[in-house]
């Protein structure tokens, strides 16, 4: 029997339709999927948060260094491919982690015009130069800073060619430089956790005792990680959103 112009259109509407009808279910079922995977985080409340956390991330921030022009940013998944080199500031005059939190030995500094570093980078400084446990360093890298042997092998030659540090006989060495308070203040503004990871945004600010200046915005990725049996705050990324804010 063959049918007339209006079935057909009849047909080809009711198709379209129920075509329709089924992508809209799709969609209702991917935007469950977004809204529950949102769910997964837990806010925290910032006057809560973990104090041993926000000291890590503000010394941190403080005395992390970065190459002049260079992004301030940290990704311990890219630790090695030479445009940060996580060692660097972990054997910076004002380290960015706490030696006294770790199992490694505290680094020291020498003033000595006649007993010279190894290669003798710090003569024309008067002598005066850091000496560091390699050993330790490495650990602190390696378990805090979430490296690999691999990271760390590439940048101790990135920094022997930098002239930041060296490695002889089981220590690192380098030339003392100057020092000075950062005077930064800092305002934790959120965060939140999946249950491993922790995502903190917060601020700092330059206070010279007579003004507040806005210094920038950051953002960072930290976890606990339990090693021998102490558990310590790592990080994973961190990142300068923005300059005086």
């Amino acid at each position: 029997m063959k049918k007339n112009l209006s079935d057909i259109l009849i047909s080809c509407a009711a198709f379209t339709l129920a075509a329709v009808m089924m992508l809209s279910a799709v969609a209702c079922v991917k935007d469950t999927n977004d809204v529950s995977s949102e769910e997964t985080f837990t806010e925290l409340k910032i006057d809560e948060l973990d104090k041993d956390m926000t000291e890590f991330l503000t010394r941190f921030t403080d005395w992390y260094e970065v190459e002049e022009g260079q992004k301030k940013a940290y990704d311990s998944k890219k630790a090695g491919d030479g445009t940060t080199n996580i060692l660097r500031s972990i054997l910076g005059d004002a380290g960015c982690a706490d030696w006294g939190k770790y199992p490694a030995s505290e680094p020291k500094d020498v003033y000595n015009t006649k007993k010279l570093d190894p290669k003798k980078w710090a003569k024309e400084s008067g002598g005066a130069y850091k000496v560091f446990d390699a050993k330790g360093a490495d650990w602190v890298a390696i378990n805090i800073f979430n490296v690999t042997e691999k990271d760390i092998e590439a940048m101790r030659a990135q920094g022997e060619e930098n002239k930041w540090f060296y490695l002889k006989d089981g220590k690192y060495y380098k030339v003392i430089g100057g020092v000075g308070d950062p005077l930064t203040a800092y305002t934790f503004e959120s965060a939140k956790t999946d249950g491993t990871v922790y995502y903190v945004n917060y601020s700092a600010s330059f206070d010279n005792g007579e003004e507040i200046t806005p210094v920038g915005s950051y953002y960072a990725e930290v976890q606990q990680k339990t090693v021998d049996g102490s558990t310590y705050w790592t990080l994973n990324r961190f990142e300068q959103i923005s300059e005086n804010n």
